[in-house]
């Protein structure tokens, strides 16, 4: 009985383990923090794990505001980011991305990443915050 139990309590670990996702990122780890109008968002997909489809976001952002970084208000700047738009059958394990419900013409504040655009949004929820009106 007792290894029994023993035996369930690793599978869950395990399972645990397949699913786990990657820990998000601070806003203060942000390079770059920007508040702009979305200009053009594309996308484009690509397979992931067999049958399921991730999908890689890229808006051109015209900067307002500069908070932080060499970006200089005015610029033009695109900012990228991704999510598993649809699960595979067998779930893989690693980072599934992030939905950041933002469209053309949306007023945003970008919480960034790298040195030059494209900028990767943070990897958390909140790196994209829509400006309220």
């Amino acid at each position: 009985m007792r290894a029994m139990m023993l035996a369930v309590a690793v599978l869950g670990m395990a399972s645990g383990l397949v699913l786990a996702e990657r820990p998000p990122q601070k806003r203060s780890d942000a390079e770059v923090v920007v508040t702009g109008t979305v200009e053009k968002i594309e996308k484009a997909e690509k397979p992931f794990g067999g049958d399921g489809v991730n999908t890689t976001y890229t808006a051109t952002v015209k900067v307002a505001k500069v908070t932080k970084g060499e970006v200089k208000v005015g610029d033009s700047i695109k900012v990228t980011w991704f999510r598993v738009t649809k699960n595979p059958t067998r779930p893989l394990p690693g980072a599934y991305g992030q939905e950041h419900k933002i469209a053309e013409k949306d007023e945003a504040t970008f919480w960034l990443l790298g040195g030059k655009s494209p900028y990767s949004v943070i990897y958390n929820a909140e790196g994209i915050e829509k400006v309220k009106k």
